[in-house]
């Protein structure tokens, strides 16, 4: 891949429509996502074909999928039938791995009810610190967790700079 120049002016990419994860059991993952967020999701529907496949730069398609329109972001679940699916595994320092980061106003009370309702954490929650190298954001608190096809999800409750402009 050759590195191209960052354009000077802006292009109008400066708001993020969706983010879409493919996932094993649509309707589990669906009944995850929507316990998880309190959003109805979309009824499920499907897409595929020879000019999906080729925008994918597949040979062939067939997705079932279903979306949470949450305020600020869509979520697509994807379940690939075809071609068939198989399982990614990254480690959060594996170039490539992303994460979806959900804000929330008070990460404690959340957290007690996610672990109260059976989800299991990477570790405890914390709240950055002066010794944890952040120049700004001293106060903000994080968790994370994993949904049940392992895609990488964090809680965020956001101080500073980490706090989204409206």
């Amino acid at each position: 891949m050759m590195s191209q120049p960052v354009p000077s002016a802006t292009i109008g990419m400066n708001r993020a429509n969706h983010v879409g994860i493919s996932v094993r059991d649509l309707g589990r993952s669906l009944q995850f996502y929507q316990a998880l967020t309190g959003v109805e999701a979309t009824p499920e529907d499907r897409v595929g074909g020879p000019r999906m496949a080729g925008v994918l730069g597949l040979e062939r398609t067939s997705i079932r999928y279903a979306t949470l329109h949450l305020r600020n972001l869509n979520i697509d679940l994807l379940q690939y039938d075809e071609p068939a699916p198989k399982t990614a595994h990254y480690a959060g320092n594996e170039i490539g791995a992303m994460h979806l980061c959900f804000e929330v106003d008070d990460l404690d009370a959340v957290h007690a009810r996610m672990v109260a309702a059976g989800l299991r954490f990477d570790g405890h929650p914390i709240t950055f610190e002066d010794g944890d190298g952040l120049r700004s954001g001293i106060g903000t608190r994080v968790a994370y967790f994993d949904d049940p096809d392992g895609t990488h999800l964090e809680l965020i409750q956001p101080v500073g700079p980490f706090r989204r402009r409206e």
